[in-house]
């Protein structure tokens, strides 16, 4: 495209897309095309849901933007729904624009109290694209590597503010640390007075067949950072804050004074996905869609020797391939992919696709996916 500046990383493959339609895009020739990653991961009940497109146009009738100085009601009942679904009771919520917004904010709510130098997370997790979080710089962070065994015993939890904690995605390869390992370490960082955030961006918001990554590990965690799938593409996140964190920072001085903050209009978004996935049982439907997925993939990988490992829960799934000293099998499917216009996640470098569609899937786009992707395995030179 002529003005437009792209700064992702990813190829442009596709400037023309029209029309949207749950995991349906359309270009404006009238070809269709079958979106396996809701579009940046963030469709969660798919593209143009009816009532999301109506929640918009009503609450854009009454109410768009409020000021630093008034509230609308609607901010308020949805941030009931949030605390309730994550878990955290008495807590509270501030409503921001982005996933890497949500994660910054709640660094910054700790660090404005705490005296802990560092904070701790997870080698090769992903957390936002900017701030403190985004650097992830060695003056700030602990980087613990869990996949190659790095001991928690030689760390000093008493120098740790808190553990932020991305439950699964592991700059989108789809890793999940070991539940006995994350208790250890949030037994051991409150042992210490220190604080647990989880990054739910991309695991949140029924994904991985729970409201959130975290409540598989059985904790509730202080903070929950929360985006992408919580607007269904519109720009909205969260974070969710524990009691007891909130009683520890001096709003007389602690400010983030972002212009979009608490606007009424993300808020009924946000409010009525959640309603859409509770009334509709889209977890427990993630839970079944995924399993079916995977299972299938596990056939197609006995099958055939390219297939290395499949890793998922609810509707999160990676497909690792086998390494090929002569070309890359990931590049070269994804491609064929792309030419018969099936769209999924192939991060450049990694030999792992993933599949994150809407958990409103129709069972003829899996088969159609699925049956695909087979025929295209079943071709490639090993």
């Amino acid at each position: 495209m002529k003005y437009i500046l792209n700064s992702t990383g990813y190829d442009l493959r596709y400037p023309n897309f029209v029309k949207a339609e749950n995991c349906t895009l359309y270009d404006s020739e009238g070809n269709k095309y079958l979106d396996l990653e809701s579009g940046v991961w963030c469709t969660s009940i798919g593209h143009c849901h009816p009532q999301i497109t109506k929640i918009i146009t009503e609450q854009s009738n009454k109410m768009i933007h409020t000021g630093y100085c008034y509230l609308n009601p609607i901010i308020d009942s949805t941030a009931a729904k949030i605390l309730e679904i994550t878990g955290i009771e008495s807590g509270k919520c501030v409503f921001l624009n982005s996933g890497s917004e949500a994660v910054e904010y709640s660094i910054k709510i700790i660090k404005s109290f705490s005296e802990k130098p560092y904070f701790l997370t997870m080698k090769n997790c992903y957390l936002s694209a900017y701030g403190i979080s985004g650097e992830r710089s060695d003056n700030d962070w602990i980087h613990f590597d869990w996949m190659n065994d790095d001991d928690i015993e030689n760390l000093d939890f008493t120098q740790i503010a808190a553990f932020v904690f991305e439950p699964g995605s592991s700059l989108g390869l789809v890793n999940f640390p070991p539940a006995s390992l994350v208790h250890k370490i949030v037994n051991k960082i409150r042992e210490c007075g220190g604080y647990v955030i989880t990054n739910e961006i991309t695991t949140g918001v029924g994904r991985t067949g729970k409201w959130f990554g975290h409540q598989y590990y059985g904790f509730i965690p202080d903070i929950v950072a929360i985006g992408k799938g919580l607007g269904n593409g519109y720009p909205i996140s969260c974070v969710a804050i524990s009691k007891s964190v909130i009683e520890r920072v001096d709003f007389s001085t602690f400010h983030h004074a972002q212009s979009h903050q608490n606007d009424p209009l993300g808020a009924s978004v946000a409010g009525e996905v959640i309603s859409v996935i509770d009334k509709n049982n889209l977890l427990q439907r993630a839970v079944k869609v995924g399993e079916n997925i995977q299972n299938r993939i596990n056939a197609i990988k006995e099958k055939y020797g390219i297939i290395k490992e499949v890793r998922g829960r609810g509707l999160m799934i990676a497909i690792e391939f086998e390494n090929n000293d002569k070309y890359s099998f990931a590049d070269t499917i994804n491609e064929i992919l792309l030419q018969k216009n099936i769209i999924l996640v192939k991060r450049p470098g990694y030999e792992v696709f993933r599949i994150d569609p809407a958990l409103t899937i129709e069972h003829e786009q899996i088969e159609y996916f699925l049956g695909t992707f087979e025929r295209i395995i079943s071709g490639i030179e090993q």
